[in-house]
């Protein structure tokens, strides 16, 4: 595309000894890298799109492929004259389409639970397809594969993440590591593909993440989450709150944090996909009531705080002890009239009431939080109680 920038990748193979290789280069350098490689035959060019997706396919002796997505779904792919299509629903793997010229081939594609193509059946009939727990497959198939992944065409590896990594099915490990490793969430094996274990997990972006952690991991992860944030990290996506969910009714919300009620209210609701059943329990209720009344307690703590900041005000205005609002008033008043020699010391009677005004606020906020809470342990307390 004339003006673009693209990145491009490419793979490259040896000579002398049948080894791939990958490297990175711009525009500018494509040209310097064929003159000086000469043991090296470049097989394939990718070109990435602004948001790090292969977006052109150039492989040698064959048209160009253009990819186009829909979000992160791979939705049509076009190679000269061959249109080919994907049909998604409620991210279940549907069906391909594809046409070249007059020529029309529709497939529909039955699945796994995830995605990777088990049947297909078509104009051309049926196929039935299978796979090692990796990936690998002998077999000749629709555009979509394991896990619903498109194979690369050249090397048959998966181009997991639109094009982050590589992955190889007959290695059972990534080509290239993992940015988020081995001090991030990638886990300190750098190439692992779903952390050992391809059977229940699958890795459609290329980077491990909290869904790829085995359950054991993930719990340990979940107790040092507060209850907010486990209600926050439960409504990322259905499969997190799945998995949230199963670690939930195992793992109590934690009725001494100070965010408990917002993540309680939150179960009870059925907002975090976890059946509320899990907290109707008498040993449970008697654990709200004591995490119902330490919130409250704590609230009350900080009224009574403010209260006594804010006494200590006026009493410093007014020079006497429990005095009122309007003696402070009065007593700032006359300091302003005959105090007009000592800008200090009026400056200082300016910020004390400043803060005071300030106080008051924090007073009003509080009286309403503290509203607000009793009016959430009530309807926790009548949902705890309901059949």
């Amino acid at each position: 595309m004339p003006g673009h920038n693209w990145q491009i990748c490419q793979l490259a193979a040896s000579g002398r000894g049948g080894m791939i290789r990958y490297s990175s280069l711009d525009c500018r350098t494509n040209a310097a890298m064929n003159k000086t490689s000469e043991s090296w035959r470049v097989l394939c060019r990718y070109r990435y799109d602004a948001l790090d997706r292969i977006a052109v396919v150039d492989i040698e002796a064959q048209e160009l492929v253009s990819r186009f997505y829909q979000k992160s779904r791979l939705t049509v792919e076009i190679q000269g004259a061959v249109r080919r299509r994907v049909f998604h629903g409620a991210d279940r793997l549907l069906a391909e389409y594809e046409t070249e010229g007059s020529s029309i081939r529709a497939d529909l594609l039955g699945t796994d639970t995830q995605n990777s193509v088990l049947q297909a059946v078509g104009s051309q009939g049926q196929q039935s397809l299978a796979y090692s727990p990796y990936g690998h497959s002998a077999q000749g198939g629709p555009f979509s594969g394991f896990n619903g992944e498109r194979a690369d065409p050249v090397t048959g590896h998966y181009l997991l993440g639109n094009g982050y990594r590589a992955f190889n099915p007959v290695l059972m490990r990534f080509n290239s590591p993992d940015s988020l490793s081995p001090f991030g969430r990638g886990g300190l094996n750098a190439y692992v593909y779903c952390q050992g274990d391809p059977v229940n997990r699958s890795d459609p972006s290329g980077h491990a993440g909290l869904l790829g952690l085995p359950d054991l991991a993930l719990r340990s992860i979940l107790k040092n989450l507060t209850s907010k944030d486990l209600v926050n990290l439960s409504l990322t996506s259905k499969a997190m709150g799945r998995r949230v969910s199963a670690a939930v009714d195992r793992l109590p919300v934690d009725v001494t944090d100070p965010n408990a009620l917002f993540a309680i209210h939150n179960v009870l609701k059925s907002k975090m996909g976890i059946s509320p059943g899990v907290l109707k329990n008498d040993a449970f209720k008697a654990k709200f009531e004591r995490a119902a009344a330490n919130i409250k307690q704590g609230i009350s703590k900080e009224i009574q705080s403010v209260d006594r900041r804010t006494q200590s005000i006026l009493d410093y205005m007014a020079r006497v002890t429990g005095a009122s609002e309007l003696q402070a008033k009065r007593a700032l008043e006359r300091a302003q009239r005959f105090q007009a020699a000592a800008p200090e010391k009026l400056a200082q009677i300016t910020r004390q009431m400043a803060e005071y005004r300030q106080l008051r606020n924090d007073w009003g906020a509080l009286i309403n939080r503290e509203a607000d809470t009793g009016r959430r342990i009530a309807e926790i307390r009548t949902a705890l109680n309901s059949p």
